[in-house]
C-alpha cells in the first residue's frame, strides 16, 4: 500500500498533497478484495490509459496509505478531477462520490479520519457501449469512434484520477467559494462560507481587494446550505486587465473565530474588465471585439487528454498568439486551471466550452432526468471553478447537441434541456455571455436564451463553395445578435517522421502506404509541404469572407493542433508548427487586412483581373489610407497620382480607383473607420504575359507608413489554343458555348466530345461505335450512376466538400495538360473547376493506362482515383476529365477555357506523334509519361 509510514507535511495553510505514487488494482473487485490482489503502481495524477492502461474501460480501484499525527479540528479532502466516476473510502468508510469527470469536488473525512489512513477510490469509466456514457457529461471521451476508431485515434474512452489530490486541516467555518465580479464600476464580492460545526458560529471576516479592506462580523448557521455574504466595493481605480495589458489582482478572505483563531482563508486572482452584447458586436471594455479564434482540444502525444506541464501551456498559448488569434476555444473539457491561468497572465481571451456533447441520451434531456441534473451540474460546476478567470469572456454549454438525432432540436424536451442548462450557466456567472448550443447553423428560431448565434461551416479550397460561404455570411445579416463561424477549417498533413517504436496513434504507416499507391511522383516530405500549403490558402480564403462581412463576429479555426487522424491542426500534436499553413494564418490575422474579392485564383496571360477591394480594420481609426496592388516584381510607382479630396468615402468607387498603369492599381481614402469591414470599390489591373505563377501582393500604407501587406498566388495560363477546329459534339448542355469560347465549333470531324452529364446509354452505345473506327473520345465530367455507360469498366466515387480530410489534386510527368504545372499539388490552379467525383477504378486497375491529374483522399474515408487520364482501347482511345468545365469555361472562366484547349489538342493529337519519356520515383518505381513533340 505503498508508503506504510507516509506521514504528511502540512504547509502553512494547513493543507498537504496527497498526490504520488498509488496503489492500483483495475478490474470490477470490491473494497474487501483489495488486500489478496497484488497491487500495481499508478501515478497521481495522470489519466491511468497515459500510464500504459489502453484497453481498460469500466471500474478500476486506486489505494495509498497516509498518517496524520494530530486528528483533531475539520477536515476537507479535495479531488481535482476524477474520471469519469468516482465513489471515496476512508478506512472503509464511504466518505463520497461524484459523477463530473472535469470539476473538483470535496468530502469530508468526518470521524473516519485516523491517524493511521487507508484512502481507497473507486472509479470507473464506461466504455462506449455502457448506457452510462450517453447518460453523462462527456467530450471527446470516445467521440466519433465510427470515423476515428480507438485505439489508434485518441478518441479513446478515459479513466483516472487525472488531477491533483488534497488534504486540508481547518476551523469550524470554511470559505467555500470567493467570486469577484471583475466590473471596475461597481466591483462585488461574493463569499460563500459554510460552518461545519453543530452550533452557530460568529467570524470576523477579512476582506483585501485592489487596496481595498473591509470587515464584516457574519453569523454562520451550521448545516449543508452556506451563508452567502455579498461585499460591494464599489468604483475601483486600480488598473485595468486586457489583452495588451493584462493586470492581475487578488482576493483574499479571512474567517476568524472569537479567540482571534484563523478558522479558515482563501485567495483569488481575478482581473478588472467587462464584457457584454451590444446588437450584434460583442463589446470587451465597452470596445468592439472581432473574435479571431481557434479552437483546442487539450490532446498531447504523451499526456494523451490530460495538459502538459505549465511551460507547455505556456509555449501553446504563445504559438497561438504569435499567428495573429487573440482567443481559444476550450473544445468540450474543462481544462486544467494552469491552462486558464497562463491565459489571464498573457492576455489570451478564452471561450470555454462546457463538455455537454453527443452521443446522449435526446429520450432523458426534460427536466427531472438523471441526464438533465448531470449536465446542469456541469455547467454549473465548471462556471463555478473558473469563473474568476478575466481570459474567459464566453461560456458555451453545448456542442452540436442534436447532431446525431435528426429533429430533436424541434422536442419539447429540447428547449427545456437548453433552457435548464442556460439557467445553470446565469445562476453560476451573470456577468458573462454564454451559447446556447454550438450549432451548426444560425438558427435563431431554435436559440431560446443566448443573445449569440454560432455556425460550423466546413469546405474546401474551390469558388463553388467560397461562394456558397460568402452566400451563407450575407445572409446571416440583421439578426439583432452577434453571429460567430465558430467551425471552419481545412486540412494538412503533418510532417511523418519514421519514429522508432511508434506509438499507438502515430500517423506515418497508414499516410505513407496511402501517398506510396497514389502515383504521387515526388517524397513525402513535398507531399507533406504542399497539402500544407494547400490547408493555409483555403483557411486564409475563408478568413477573408468572414472578414468582408462587417456582421459576422468572428471565426474560429478547427483547430490549433492535430489529433490523430483529425489532421487539421496548424501545429502536429507534438506542438511543432506546418509553416506554410502558419505563413498564411498569420497573414489573415493582421488587425488591418486588405482584401481582394477574387473569383478566380488563374488568369490568362496579358488579361484583365478585376475584383472588389475589402478592407478589414479592427483597430482604431486610420487616416490618409493608400492601398496599392501590383504584381510582385512589376514596375510602377505611386508618384505623380493626384491625391483625393477629404470625403474619399462618398465618392463613386471610379473616382476612389486611381489607375496607373497596366500592372498596377491604386486606391486611396481619406480615412478608415474604427472596428469595420468596409468595400473601397473595384480594381482593375492587367495580368503578366509570362505564364506560371505570380503574386499579387496587396499594400496598405496609412500617412505614408505600411501597415500590412497581403498577397495572393495567381496561376497565369497561355490563352488557349487548339489544334482542332471543330469537334464532334455528344450531347450537348453548354458544350457547343464552352468550345466557342476557344474558337473550336460543333461538327462531324475531328475529336469526339461527350458533354459533361450527357453519358447514358445511347451516348454510350455511339461511343463504342466511334472507338470501332479509331476515334479520340473525351469524356467530361459525369456522376457516378454513369460509370456502367462508359466503353471500359470504371469506378465513380463521388468526394464531399464538408468536414473530413482533404481531396488533394495532384499533377504527375505528363506535360499534355500545359496550363497545371508537373509534378504538384494543385493549390490554386484548380480552384474553380473541383471535381465532384473522381474515377476509383478502371478495368480491372486502380488507374487507367495514363493518368494524368491524380487525387488522393486520407484517412477518415480514404480514397485514391483519377481526375484526368487516358485509356487505349483496341483502336480508339478514351480521355475522361473529372473536372467540372462546361458553365465555367462558356461563362470565360480562364482554367476550365485553358483545360479545355488542352483535352481537345491532346484528342487532336495523334498517337504517333506523342513521345513517351520515363522517370523514377524515390520509392524505386519507374513511371512513363507523354510529351508532344514539341514539349508540350
Amino acid at each position: 500500500m505503498g508508503d506504510p509510514h507516509g506521514a504528511l507535511c502540512f504547509d502553512e495553510h494547513g493543507a498537504s498533497s496527497l498526490d504520488g505514487t498509488w496503489d492500483f488494482f483495475p478490474g470490477d473487485h470490491s473494497l474487501s478484495e483489495l488486500d489478496a490482489l497484488p497491487p500495481q503502481q499508478i501515478a497521481v495524477p495522470g489519466l491511468w490509459e497515459a500510464q500504459g492502461y489502453l484497453e481498460l474501460d469500466g471500474p478500476a480501484w486506486y489505494r495509498r496509505r497516509f498518517v496524520v499525527p494530530d486528528t483533531g479540528g475539520w477536515w476537507t479532502m479535495r479531488f481535482g478531477a476524477v474520471m469519469d466516476f468516482c465513489s471515496v473510502y476512508l478506512n472503509g468508510t464511504l466518505i463520497g462520490s461524484h459523477d463530473q469527470p472535469f470539476t473538483p469536488f470535496e468530502v469530508d473525512p468526518g470521524p473516519a479520519l485516523a491517524p493511521d489512513n487507508v484512502l481507497a477510490v473507486r472509479v470507473i469509466d464506461p466504455p462506449l457501449s455502457d448506457p452510462d456514457h450517453i447518460r453523462s457529461a462527456h467530450g471527446k471521451q470516445g467521440w466519433a469512434n465510427h470515423v476515428f476508431p480507438s485505439r489508434p485515434s485518441l478518441y479513446m474512452t478515459y479513466g483516472g484520477i487525472w488531477q491533483s489530490v488534497q488534504i486540508r486541516r481547518h476551523g469550524p467555518v470554511t470559505v467555500d467559494d470567493v467570486f469577484v465580479n471583475s466590473d471596475p464600476d461597481d466591483l462585488q464580492l461574493t463569499i460563500e462560507l459554510r460552518n461545519r460545526s453543530d452550533d452557530a458560529v460568529e467570524v470576523d471576516l477579512g476582506i483585501r481587494a485592489v487596496r481595498e479592506v473591509r470587515r464584516l462580523d457574519v453569523v454562520v448557521e451550521p448545516g449543508p446550505t452556506p451563508t452567502v455574504v455579498v461585499v460591494s466595493l464599489g468604483r475601483s481605480t486600480a488598473p485595468r486587465w486586457s489583452p495588451q495589458s493584462p493586470r492581475l489582482h487578488l482576493a483574499s478572505v479571512d474567517a476568524v473565530l472569537d479567540d482571534r483563531s484563523l478558522s479558515d482563508s482563501r485567495t483569488v486572482r481575478f482581473g478588472l474588465r467587462t464584457v457584454r452584447v451590444e446588437g450584434d458586436r460583442i463589446l470587451l471594455n465597452a470596445e468592439p471585439y472581432r473574435m479571431k479564434s481557434v479552437l483546442v482540444q487539450g490532446f498531447r502525444a504523451e499526456e494523451l487528454y490530460a495538459e502538459g506541464s505549465r511551460e507547455a501551456i505556456l509555449d501553446e498559448v504563445l504559438a497561438a498568439r504569435s499567428m495573429g488569434f487573440n482567443t481559444l476555444r476550450l473544445h468540450i473539457k474543462a481544462f486544467d486551471p494552469t491552462y486558464l491561468d497562463v491565459c489571464d497572465e498573457v492576455g489570451m481571451l478564452l471561450e470555454c466550452d462546457i463538455p455537454v456533447a453527443e452521443p446522449i441520451a435526446h429520450e432523458e434531456l426534460g427536466d427531472g432526468t438523471l441526464v438533465s441534473a448531470r449536465c446542469a451540474a456541469a455547467v454549473s460546476q465548471q462556471i463555478r471553478r473558473d469563473r474568476n478567470h478575466p481570459s474567459v469572456i464566453l461560456w458555451a454549454v453545448m456542442n452540436e447537441l442534436g447532431l446525431d438525432r435528426e429533429g430533436v432540436r424541434s422536442w419539447d424536451v429540447y428547449e427545456q434541456f437548453a433552457r435548464t442548462l442556460m439557467a445553470a450557466a446565469t445562476a453560476a456567472d451573470p456577468t458573462r455571455p454564454a451559447i446556447e448550443n454550438e450549432w451548426v447553423e444560425p438558427d435563431p428560431d431554435r436559440v431560446f436564451v443566448s443573445p449569440i448565434l454560432t455556425a460550423h461551416w466546413y469546405g474546401r479550397l474551390h469558388a463553388d463553395y467560397l461562394s456558397k460561404l460568402d452566400r451563407q455570411c450575407a445572409a446571416c445579416g440583421g439578426q439583432g445578435r452577434p453571429v460567430l463561424c465558430s467551425e471552419f477549417g481545412d486540412w494538412g498533413l503533418p510532417a511523418m517522421p519514421v519514429i522508432p517504436n511508434p506509438p499507438f496513434w502515430d500517423t506515418h504507416d497508414l499516410y505513407a502506404a496511402g501517398l506510396a499507391g497514389s502515383l504521387w511522383p515526388a517524397s513525402i516530405s513535398r507531399f507533406v509541404a504542399e497539402t500544407q500549403r494547400y490547408q493555409g490558402l483555403s483557411d486564409r480564403l475563408q478568413i477573408e469572407t468572414f472578414r468582408r462581412h462587417d456582421h459576422i463576429g468572428g471565426y474560429v479555426l478547427t483547430e490549433l493542433t492535430d489529433v490523430p487522424h483529425e489532421l487539421n491542426g496548424l501545429l502536429d500534436l507534438h506542438r511543432r508548427p506546418k509553416p506554410l499553413a502558419v505563413a498564411e494564418i498569420v497573414r489573415a490575422n493582421q488587425p488591418v487586412l486588405p482584401m481582394l474579392h477574387l473569383e478566380s485564383l488563374v488568369v490568362e496571360a496579358g488579361g484583365v483581373i478585376r475584383a472588389p477591394l475589402h478592407v478589414a480594420n479592427d483597430g482604431p481609426e486610420l487616416a490618409d489610407v493608400e492601398v496599392e496592388i501590383r504584381f510582385g516584381g512589376a514596375p510602377g510607382s505611386m508618384s505623380g497620382t493626384s491625391p483625393l479630396g477629404p470625403d474619399a468615402s462618398a465618392l463613386p468607387a471610379s473616382s476612389v480607383l486611381t489607375r496607373l498603369g497596366e500592372t498596377l492599381a491604386a486606391v486611396r481614402r481619406d480615412r478608415l473607420p474604427a472596428s469595420r469591414a468596409v468595400e473601397l470599390g473595384p480594381i482593375h489591373l492587367v495580368a503578366p504575359t509570362v505564364p506560371g505563377s505570380h503574386d499579387l501582393v496587396v499594400t496598405l500604407r496609412s500617412a505614408g507608413r505600411a501597415v500590412s501587406v497581403n498577397s495572393y498566388p495567381i496561376h497565369v495560363v497561355a490563352p488557349p489554343r487548339s489544334s482542332a477546329a471543330v469537334v464532334r459534339v455528344v450531347g450537348d448542355g453548354r458544350a457547343s458555348d464552352a468550345l466557342a469560347t476557344i474558337g473550336v465549333t460543333a461538327g462531324n470531324i475531328g475529336p469526339v466530345l461527350v458533354a459533361e452529364g450527357a453519358l447514358d446509354a445511347g451516348a454510350g452505345a455511339s461511343i463504342k461505335e466511334l472507338l470501332a473506327e479509331g476515334a479520340a473520345v473525351v469524356i467530361l465530367a459525369q456522376q457516378p450512376a454513369a460509370a456502367e455507360h462508359y466503353p471500359f469498366q470504371v469506378r465513380l466515387e463521388s468526394v464531399a466538400t464538408e468536414w473530413g480530410s482533404s481531396v488533394f489534386h495532384f499533377t504527375g510527368d505528363d506535360g499534355t495538360l500545359p496550363s497545371l504545372p508537373r509534378r504538384n499539388v494543385l493549390v490554386a490552379e484548380d480552384s474553380t473547376i473541383q471535381a465532384t467525383s473522381i474515377v476509383t477504378q478502371v478495368e480491372a486497375a486502380q488507374f487507367p493506362a495514363r493518368p494524368v491529374v491524380l487525387a488522393y483522399k486520407p484517412h477518415p474515408g480514404a480514397v485514391t482515383g483519377t481526375v484526368v487520364g487516358a485509356h487505349q482501347l483496341a483502336h480508339g482511345r478514351v480521355i475522361f476529365c473529372q473536372y467540372r468545365l462546361t458553365d465555367r469555361a462558356a461563362s470565360g472562366d480562364a482554367a476550365a477555357r485553358a483545360m479545355l484547349g488542352d483535352l481537345i489538342t491532346w484528342a487532336a493529337t495523334p498517337p504517333d506523334r506523342l513521345a513517351c519519356r520515363s522517370t523514377v520515383r524515390p520509392d524505386g518505381r519507374t513511371v512513363s509519361y507523354y510529351t508532344t513533340e514539341t514539349g508540350t
